[in-house]
């Protein structure tokens, strides 16, 4: 009976083995389609650069926060990334999407289309957020929430 058992056992586990091994997706290899950004510029309109975050640390010499003026009402912004050298790898293909985030959504609403952000302020005070490319998923960049301010 131990026997039968054992025999039992072993072609279960055999048969495990052999499931999960002939499964394509590796979770230790990234995929090809993995975009490795170490930061990113946010640009206004007029393509000028107005906010940069490279490694997790905003660039104080461009500006220490996000700043919007309320009065100006709704504004485009276009997001680039950076490589770990802080050079332009400009936005990943269409399988991947833009996620922005506040920590609180009552000081604007937002519309995502490709890698332009359409905010439409609603109050005026200061709040936090963060960018996320996501692919599959899940998230290839996240990046540390920020200062944002609407004057």
């Amino acid at each position: 009976m131990k026997l039968i058992n054992s025999a039992i056992l072993f072609s279960i586990l055999f048969f495990s083995f052999l499931f999960v091994g002939c499964d394509n997706s590796d979770s230790v290899t990234p995929s090809e389609n993995h975009f490795e950004a170490a930061g990113y510029i946010i640009k206004n309109e007029a393509d000028s650069t107005v906010f940069k975050v490279l490694k997790g640390q905003v660039d104080n010499l461009i500006a220490e926060s996000f700043t919007l003026m309320f009065a100006d009402g709704s504004q485009i912004y276009s997001i680039e990334f950076l490589d770990e050298n802080g050079d332009n790898i400009s936005v990943p293909d269409e399988e991947h999407t833009l996620l922005f985030e506040m920590e609180d959504n009552t000081f604007a609403n937002f519309n995502i289309t490709e890698w332009m952000i359409n905010i439409n302020l609603l109050k005026v005070g200061k709040t936090n957020f963060r960018i996320q490319i996501l692919h599959e998923g899940h998230p290839d960049f996240t990046s540390p929430y920020v200062p944002m301010e609407i004057k």
